[in-house]
């Protein structure tokens, strides 16, 4: 008998634009999934999450930012350290940043559910097209939940919303030191297609920072740990 060989399809994947990131993952994000970016305090989670989306608003391609840790003010500040004019892209309609900073007493009440913050990012993207999004320290919200089957439920929801709507997403979340996500996060990694991990080692001269691929589903990628730099544009 014959054997036949399957059709081998490419995964489509989305460029960051960050100097040596899309080498790394052998092209880029995967398209249309979801990227979870985790790691201790300083090690450039936002930054990194934030310049996906600088880097594609600048190559046409809108996006849209989702802090729940950081004012959208603070947001604009910090970028413009770096030299990045986030107001200009808002106002061409290429980038728009969404404060969800929540009231702790309505969540940890019952009164909140994320239903009604997609609604109006949905309307956001809708108005902007945007094909890209971030939500950046989204360990802070998972916090404020009552119980840890609530915030997988809330979690899983976010998931499907985000496949629903095909958009490129990239989840940040801080873990501690030496381990991956904080324990009752952990679902979060296998829920992820992609899982990058964010290292700083403190050293006696010298502190690096480094960055290893922990999980691509459906892709090759760079399996070291390899050293980067957040340099003065990014």
């Amino acid at each position: 008998m014959r054997s036949r060989k399957g059709t081998i399809e490419e995964l489509a994947k989305a460029a960051s634009h960050i100097s040596g990131l899309d080498e790394i993952l052998y092209g880029g994000l995967p398209e249309g999934r979801t990227t979870l970016v985790e790691g201790g305090p300083g090690t450039g989670k936002s930054i990194m999450a934030l310049e996906f989306l600088y880097r594609g608003a600048l190559a046409g391609i809108a996006g849209i930012f989702v802090a729940f840790e950081e004012r959208a003010s603070a947001v604009r500040r910090n970028a413009r350290t770096l030299g990045w004019d986030l107001e200009s892209l808002e106002k061409a309609g290429k980038l728009a940043i969404i404060e969800a900073r929540m009231d702790p007493e309505s969540v940890v009440s019952g009164d909140f559910n994320l239903r009604a913050l997609l609604a109006i990012i949905d309307g956001q993207s809708r108005a902007i097209e945007a094909k890209r999004i971030v939500f950046d320290a989204l360990d802070v919200l998972m916090r404020l939940f009552d119980n840890a089957s609530r915030e997988r439920s809330e979690m899983y929801a976010l998931h499907e919303w985000l496949l629903d709507r095909e958009l490129t997403a990239i989840m940040t979340v801080k873990a501690l030191e030496g381990n991956s996500i904080l324990n009752r996060y952990e679902f979060l990694e296998f829920m992820a297609d992609c899982v990058i991990r964010l290292i700083q080692r403190p050293g006696e001269w010298v502190s690096t920072r480094e960055l290893q691929v922990l999980k691509y589903r459906g892709s090759s990628h760079g399996t070291n740990e390899y050293p980067f730099l957040i340099q003065d544009d990014g």
